[in-house]
């Protein structure tokens, strides 16, 4: 119980002052509605109504269906290995690209999943005690401290520890 009040509130306080959205499951809990974390479901590890909000405000030309289909390609890394899939994700917050601007009739126009010359437009979520289930692994789920997000990405994931 320490670690979350010498360590993981005072983060989450901070990370608050810092104009983050701060979603506090508080400690010692297992969540167990993944609504509170805005998913659907535990074996979402984006935040897809945050994502879809967020990439439609930097990107305001963009469809439902390029908005999915860009959603997809984050999610879709079939054959892969982590480091590979990691690759590919990271390829698409820098240079994700969709058909047709359907406004202006730009054929592969650039979409911005993360507006970098402007980071006041994008959202910022951090989540405490995220759980993830893994089906299948030896254990059925993780619970990381703390996953920071922008604009629904999972960027970053912070293990606390108190010394």
């Amino acid at each position: 119980m320490s670690e979350y009040f010498h360590v993981e509130k005072p983060f989450l306080d901070q990370l608050s002052a810092l104009g983050w959205k701060i979603v506090d499951q508080g400690c010692g809990m297992i969540p167990s509605d993944p609504a509170a974390s805005l998913r659907e479901n535990f074996r979402e590890w984006l935040l897809p109504s945050v994502f879809r909000d967020a990439v439609r405000s930097i990107n305001p030309w963009l469809t439902d269906r390029q908005l999915e289909d860009l959603r997809s390609q984050i999610l879709r890394q079939p054959n892969r290995t982590l480091l590979e899939s990691n690759e590919e994700i990271q390829k698409l917050i820098f240079k994700a690209q969709v058909d047709l601007n359907e406004v202006t009739g730009e054929a592969d126009p650039v979409v911005r999943l993360i507006d970098f010359q402007h980071p006041e437009r994008n959202t910022f979520h951090a989540i405490n005690q995220f759980r993830i289930d893994t089906p299948g692994c030896v254990k059925s789920f993780i619970i990381p401290d703390i996953g920071l997000f922008v604009n629904g990405i999972p960027l970053v994931v912070v293990e606390n520890k108190v010394v």
